[in-house]
């Protein structure tokens, strides 16, 4: 399990204050993102890291990179405030 899976996972256990505060510290990396959309699903991972205060780009930007089969799924959800 990777940092953000961690963050994550404590934000949907309704630590949402904790989670905020452990996201601040850490370096976002490109795959961690990608990571954690397969394994808690695209639209619940966007929506957490939109709650954290990630980036619209950031996250279209990490889909290009490494998951381009699901970007179009990932920028809809962002474009139409799905999450």
């Amino acid at each position: 399990m990777n940092k953000l899976e961690g963050i994550i996972e404590t934000y949907i256990n309704g630590n949402i204050t904790i989670a905020k505060k452990q996201f601040r510290y850490l370096g976002i990396d490109k795959v961690q993102i990608i990571e954690c959309a397969e394994s808690f699903g695209i639209r619940r991972t966007i929506k957490i890291l939109k709650d954290l205060g990630l980036s619209d780009m950031y996250i279209i930007n990490s889909f290009h990179d490494f998951d381009r089969g699901n970007i179009d799924k990932a920028k809809e959800i962002l474009l139409n405030n799905f999450y």
